[in-house]
């Protein structure tokens, strides 16, 4: 057998599917946000800073000979060795760090390093020199050294074209994670929305079912309890009343001259002469029993245990609202306005009673009131 999915299943089952793939997706969108930040300040920073400190320490480094060559004193001998050992592990970290970013690794090891040698040679010949005591053919290539300087300051260029494209690079990756989890945030709201909207087919669902409900079980012209209805409340409050001994009461009622009323003055006015008497009933019941439209224009009171041992009161109260109402009816002599007649019977519970019995008490005490003159209220025989 085929299984089927109500619209609202169909609703919560892709929420559910779209809320397992977001959150994996989310996971996976934030740790790559959070990978590109961490490679940028690990790898992409210190490479630039590195590459870009190669010019300056060469400058440095040439300065430092060039001082040694015109005043052959040890501080000017000492900085040179200091950046010289600078120089060396800021090419080390180049290189480390370029195996992770190969953007630049032809241009150091083609162009940078062989630049760097033929100055650390030069350099080395000077101090050689120097240390020979020929300070005068030291003092003559004194200069010298600006020529590779020079020639360094184009791979210098080349150098930071490479640090902008490794930046735009992780830019771009750091700008494609925060897209990624931008569209996480996007798929988030459509869910909360789905959500949303089956959180409003349900309300709307149960609106309807309770609709149905409420129809199925009230009168649709008067709005008060139907036939249905108490015949359920009848079947369950019989059973209860003699499982415990409870007394239970039953009313029906009858409008008097009802036919008249309607070929008098109209359907349309009888539909509405209905309602009225329904509403006067129901709210001289209150909350003593229920009110319910048992047939054409006769009516149920079903008491409660409690209000059981007073029928005839309530019943003299629901005779005096409808009264009270004051709707003509001319056609009913001598009243000349609308009331009811009422049958009450009452139920002694005993093991094999039968609920019929009830109703068949209550409608012979009816049929009692009506021979006996109408607006009255007639107590059959309890059961």
């Amino acid at each position: 057998m085929k299984t089927k999915f109500s619209l609202l299943q169909r609703y919560l089952l892709i929420s559910l599917m779209a809320l397992f793939l977001t959150s994996i997706w989310s996971y996976s969108a934030f740790q790559n946000i959070e990978r590109e930040n961490r490679r940028i300040v690990e790898e992409a920073i210190p490479i630039a800073n590195a590459a870009s400190e190669l010019l300056r320490l060469l400058l440095d480094q040439e300065l430092s000979v060039r001082g040694y060559t015109y005043n052959q004193d040890a501080l000017s001998l000492e900085q040179y060795e200091a950046t010289k050992r600078s120089l060396t592990e800021t090419i080390h970290v180049i290189r480390e760090l370029d195996h992770r970013h190969p953007i630049m690794q032809e241009l150091i090891r083609d162009e940078a390093l062989p630049l760097i040698r033929q100055m650390e040679t030069f350099h080395e010949s000077q101090i050689e020199l120097i240390k020979a005591g020929d300070v005068l053919t030291a003092n003559a290539r004194r200069y010298s050294g600006t020529d590779y300087i020079n020639q360094f300051r184009d791979v210098d260029a080349a150098i930071r074209e490479d640090i902008d494209n490794i930046i735009q690079q992780a830019s771009l990756r750091s700008d494609n994670a925060s897209s990624s989890a931008k569209w996480v945030i996007v798929i988030v709201v459509g869910i909360a929305l789905l959500l949303l909207m089956t959180f409003m087919h349900t309300f709307r669902l149960e609106r309807s079912k309770q609709a149905l409900i409420h129809r199925s079980l009230h009168d649709a012209l008067t709005g008060i309890w139907n036939r249905r209805a108490f015949d359920e409340r009848f079947e369950r409050m019989w059973d209860e009343a003699t499982e415990t001994g409870d007394a239970l009461a039953l009313l029906l009622l009858d409008i008097d001259a009802f036919k008249i009323y309607n070929d008098t003055y109209g359907h349309l006015a009888g539909d509405a002469c209905l309602e009225r008497v329904a509403h006067a009933i129901d709210k001289a019941v209150g909350t003593d029993g229920m009110t319910a439209r048992y047939g054409g224009e006769e009516f149920a009171v079903l008491l409660k245990p409690r209000h059981a041992r007073q029928p005839k009161e309530i019943a003299e109260r629901i005779r005096q609202a409808v009264l009270k109402l004051n709707i003509p009816h001319e056609g009913y002599h001598p009243l000349r306005k609308v009331s009811v007649s009422i049958g009450v019977a009452e139920h002694l519970p005993v093991a094999d009673g039968v609920k019929t019995d009830l109703v068949e008490a209550a409608d012979q005490a009816l049929y009692q009131a009506k021979r006996s003159g109408r607006n009255r209220v007639s107590i059959g025989k309890a059961v």
